[in-house]
């Protein structure tokens, strides 16, 4: 049950703005929380200089938290791919953020208070540092993955219930579509009706398309950009995430997890994400 629960999706954000806001919002926790309960031997202080030290330790955890946000998660960008987050992954990035934390609190706590460092000073920082944040961390993943799933969840069963019929290549029954590679010595031309998705795969695309009813994968070098261009007439091809098309005409319903929405498509059994920010643009595309 436990193993289940850490494999579940979970929101990960690259929004900049967000990162910042999270950072400081860490940040002054740990230092409200300090200085009001005051742990580790802190109440031997007077007051302003307990104000001085606990602020030192929120703005390290404020630091930390942009560092890594900003710069750790650059090193292993496969790692940090949305499509593969979970919620294993999420509290397992943020154990990381709570070790270099304490590495850091180590550091700090060494220059004001004039101690000598060792490992055994090294690791009972671990410890402390854990213990302020872990329960917290935990409670709040749960909480989120929870919320943004049932969420989700319901909206995206309501979107499915108000989803219309009609296609919009029907009027175009004949309609083909030719993607061009970006050398333009590769092109795919096909019947615009049995293009199902398509995906970019680091310098290429991925174009999914069915073939005699069975699905087919076609490799091309280029970008999501160039393919939209191509597509740009035919309002059934919509850019719902920043590395995938879909064919609206292939959408059977709408199903959704903590990451978002997700479209169950006619032909494939890939099942496509859908950018948060376009959850309402989505909802109007596909309503009666």
């Amino acid at each position: 049950m436990i193993t289940s629960f850490l494999k579940q999706p979970f929101p990960y954000s690259e929004n900049r703005a967000g990162r910042i806001r999270v950072s400081l919002f860490t940040g002054f926790f740990i230092f409200l929380f300090l200085f009001i309960f005051r742990p580790f031997q802190l109440h031997r202080f007077e007051t302003l200089e307990i104000a001085k030290i606990t602020a030192g330790y929120g703005l390290i955890t404020c630091v930390m938290v942009l560092l890594n946000a900003f710069y750790f998660t650059r090193l292993f960008p496969r790692f940090f791919s949305e499509s593969h987050w979970t919620v294993g992954r999420e509290i397992l990035y943020i154990m990381w953020i709570i070790f270099t934390i304490g590495i850091a609190n180590a550091l700090y706590s060494v220059w004001i208070f004039r101690d000598n460092i060792s490992i055994q000073y090294l690791v009972s920082f671990q410890v402390f540092t854990l213990l302020v944040a872990l329960l917290p961390v935990s409670i709040n993943v749960m909480v989120i993955q929870l919320v943004l799933t049932r969420r989700n969840l319901r909206q995206a069963r309501e979107i499915s219930g108000h989803m219309h019929h009609k296609k919009r290549l029907d009027a175009i029954p004949d309609a083909m579509v030719s993607l061009r590679s970006e050398n333009k010595k590769e092109e795919l031309t096909l019947p615009a009706r049995d293009l199902l998705y398509i995906s970019s795969a680091d310098n290429y695309i991925e174009v999914h398309y069915l073939e005699n009813g069975k699905e087919q994968r076609r490799l091309l070098r280029g970008t999501l950009k160039n393919a939209r261009e191509d597509l740009q007439k035919f309002t059934a091809f919509y850019r719902c995430h920043r590395t995938w098309i879909v064919n609206l005409d292939r959408v059977k319903s709408v199903t959704g997890n903590s990451q978002g929405y997700r479209l169950v498509l006619d032909g494939t059994d890939t099942v496509v994400p859908v950018s948060r920010n376009l959850n309402e643009e989505l909802n109007t595309r596909l309503a009666k």
